[in-house]
């Protein structure tokens, strides 16, 4: 159900697209006017990550696919209203997501963006309720949603699985580097591992059967701090016997295989791709 909200629009002219990671300001709504239509979608457009960092602020980030129910699917920027609770949205972060992916190519272009929470509410705060302005260059969208605080891990984990043609999906994960524990390597020349199920649970294809891998050591990627590194796999819709799979839901675990600790994340998708 989509009912109609009053918030007004900054125009804005943007000819590059680069994460803008600020603090928030504690205002009322940025400076919103509130006297132009918007339209509230009933569910979270993309999800909202939010992560506790040792000074006590709150790291948010998120990241969607292009696929808009809108006529412009490319996103402009979004404008974060968060507070402890939905009656006390006092601080607002801004964001111009990084494009991820070539226009125009077989690749599905992918929106990143993150940005800070540092009031003072945020470093009292246990949880957080956050309204999402997504605004591109035809419409304005907002949702709701409610963000509970996740550990601050080595790399974040972003899965994704997106059609390639008709026949064929990319399965993968978009790593983002938080930090670089000490003694993390990856034992093989195998950086990245794709186990896909079917709806019982039974493993119908995996990226390392039949493979031998190098005995190598080898860094996991990305190196550098807030670098973003794409791991993907395509996928033809086949059994480990070469058979094409039924069509159906399926379900997908994303392994970095490194060590002391692998890192890991899963999705699930239909087959065929839509």
């Amino acid at each position: 159900m989509i009912t109609m909200n009053r918030i007004s629009l900054i125009a804005l002219m943007i000819t590059s697209l680069l994460v803008l990671s600020m603090g928030c300001k504690s205002t009322s709504y940025s400076g919103f006017m509130r006297n132009n239509k918007a339209i509230h979608v009933d569910r979270p457009i993309f999800d909202i990550k939010g992560v506790r960092l040792s000074d006590s602020t709150v790291q948010l980030s998120f990241m969607t696919a292009s696929t808009l129910r809108t006529v412009d699917r490319s996103i402009r920027y979004v404008d974060i209203f968060i507070g402890p609770d939905e009656d006390h949205l006092n601080d607002s972060i801004m964001v111009n997501p990084t494009m991820a992916g070539t226009p125009g190519s077989d690749e599905t272009i992918l929106f990143i963006g993150e940005g800070l929470w540092d009031t003072p509410a945020a470093k009292a705060s246990r949880s957080a309720v956050a309204e999402v302005a997504v605004v591109t260059a035809t419409d304005h969208l907002i949702f709701t949603t409610a963000i509970e605080y996740q550990k601050a891990e080595p790399v974040d984990l972003r899965p994704f699985a997106t059609a390639a043609g008709d026949s064929a999906i990319d399965i993968g994960v978009m790593a983002k580097r938080i930090f670089v524990p000490q003694g993390e390597y990856l034992p093989t020349s195998e950086s990245f591992r794709v186990l896909i199920s079917d709806g019982k649970g039974s493993v119908v294809w995996r990226s390392d059967a039949g493979l031998a891998f190098l005995s190598v050591v080898t860094l996991v990627e990305p190196q550098n701090a807030n670098a973003i590194h794409r791991y993907v796999m395509p996928w033809d819709g086949r059994d480990l016997g070469g058979q094409k799979v039924p069509d159906g839901e399926y379900h997908a675990d994303l392994i970095i295989p490194s060590r002391p600790k692998s890192y890991s994340a899963s999705i699930s998708f239909s087959w065929p791709p839509r």
